[in-house]
């Protein structure tokens, strides 16, 4: 690090994570302009799409990758075993899901002729059910949706907003109340989307209840616990115990809640809204402004939470253009894209982004070392920037930081190939990356969805409920 510069610390602010030489920014005139979308004939595919070849490096998502053959009629087995190789390829499709039945389901919506986002759909209704710990009708998600034919990407921001009586202090001096009980729900998007979604851009082939179908099946006829759905069961044995509407996690045979393997037939609350959300013509007036949006308001105001009618009324999901989504252009005419904040696409870009600039021979021990501790080293620096990131709503830099970070001009910041590398041969206290706090919250992760179907179309779908 050259000797005029000051080491990176948690007492700087946001604009130090552009070049040195940058000075404070507004987010109406950035600095470093965002890159434009790739051109014709460039190859552009979600964010989590190009993870995947990080998988055994990040290790954060399990993927079950399954594949078809269209040409044509083959005998597929009932559940498939997931592919062993960390990087799969296939000849045609594929669906990858952080569990094997839901990725089963994607993939049997391409064979009746749907496409990367009707499939995308009906894996994401199925992971409500077998990941409930981690998605669901009560959280939302931002849908990357890649479109072959324009070679464009649009988003899809279905996330979660605050209820109107929601303060920046209701959790002073409880804490806890933002991660349970009936004050930690915010107002769900995850329907929302999944509607805007399927009215928009699906293949107009399958029928939406179809796609929820398959999902009603398994919790009709009952469906294994995974392993990590009964480690999150576990951690929380205690609360759901002592609260009266979380009873269906609850073995009957036990007493306890469900173990791995054990099959889940008690979900009859769910099973019954999926089935109302089937069969009816707009599922948004119903889960939205119908009965069950007063059922739950109800609930709400009965168990002491603070979400209402008119906060169910008036949600909406966001279509973000192609023009607001943010690239990132790699080596071999590669593109990643991926939503805006307060999404955390850019961070994954980011570190892609800066070891797209590394050559490392893989026959070398040396370079085999260097890329795995490059790859750990520009994350922390990416992760950082992440800490400067929020709702531009709130907080104003948030997409100029973003987009900063995504550009060639920051990634050789930080290799700094005409000075001494920030990323050195060594590794370094938290101060040296920077970032608004040295210890992070908790942070687990949460399901993430992959699709790409016969004809190139993509999709890239995180979805949470925030625990």
């Amino acid at each position: 690090m050259p000797a005029n510069e000051t080491v990176l610390g948690s007492t700087r602010r946001p604009e130090d994570y552009l070049p040195p030489e940058q000075g404070p920014h507004d987010e109406e005139e950035p600095l470093i302009p965002p890159e434009t979308p790739p051109p014709a004939g460039s190859a552009v595919c979600g964010t989590a799409m190009l993870l995947i070849v990080f998988g055994l490096l990040i290790s954060t998502v399990a993927f079950a990758s399954l594949y078809y053959h269209l040409l044509g009629a083959p005998r597929l087995p009932k559940w498939p075993k997931p592919s062993i190789s960390p990087l799969g390829k296939y000849s045609r499709a594929a669906v990858a899901a952080d569990n094997e039945l839901c990725s089963e389901i994607g993939r049997n919506t391409l064979l009746r002729g749907g496409n990367a986002v009707d499939a995308a759909i009906a894996a994401l209704f199925c992971i409500g059910v077998m990941d409930t710990h981690s998605a669901g009708l009560g959280g939302g998600h931002f849908m990357t949706i890649y479109n072959s034919s324009t070679q464009k990407c649009t988003v899809i921001d279905a996330r979660e907003v605050a209820p109107k009586a929601a303060t920046e202090t209701m959790y002073e001096g409880r804490w806890n109340e933002s991660r349970t009980g009936w004050r930690a729900v915010a107002v769900p998007g995850e329907l929302h989307g999944l509607w805007t979604e399927f009215e928009k851009y699906g293949s107009r082939k399958i029928s939406w209840k179809s796609l929820v179908q398959p999902t009603i099946d398994l919790l009709e006829e009952g469906f294994p616990t995974s392993h990590a759905l009964a480690e999150a069961l576990e951690g929380k044995a205690q609360y759901i115990a002592g609260e009266s509407t979380m009873g269906e996690f609850i073995n009957p045979k036990t007493g306890k809640v469900y173990r791995t393997g054990e099959q889940i037939k008690t979900r009859k609350s769910l099973l019954n809204t999926l089935r109302r959300l089937a069969n009816t013509s707009n599922p948004l007036q119903e889960f939205y402004e119908g009965e069950m949006a007063r059922e739950m308001a109800s609930e709400f105001k009965r168990f002491g939470g603070i979400l209402t009618e008119a906060d169910f009324a008036s949600y909406r999901s966001l279509v973000i253009s192609s023009s607001d989504v943010i690239y990132t252009s790699l080596k071999n005419d590669r593109v990643i894209c991926g939503p805006p904040p307060p999404s955390g696409s850019a961070v994954a870009q980011a570190i892609l982004n800066v070891m797209d600039g590394y050559k490392y021979n893989m026959k070398k021990f040396k370079d085999v070392s260097l890329l795995y501790h490059h790859f750990i080293e520009s994350s922390k620096f990416a992760y950082a920037a992440r800490s400067w990131l929020g709702d531009p709503a709130f907080v104003h830099n948030a997409t100029n930081i973003a987009r900063n970070i995504t550009t060639k001009k920051w990634a050789e910041w930080v290799r700094h190939v005409e000075a001494k590398s920030l990323i050195t041969d060594e590794t370094h206290p938290d101060e040296y990356y920077g970032g608004s706090f040295l210890a992070p919250p908790q942070d687990h992760g949460t399901t993430h969805i992959s699709v790409v179907d016969s004809h190139g179309n993509a999709v890239s779908v995180t979805s949470t409920i925030n625990l």
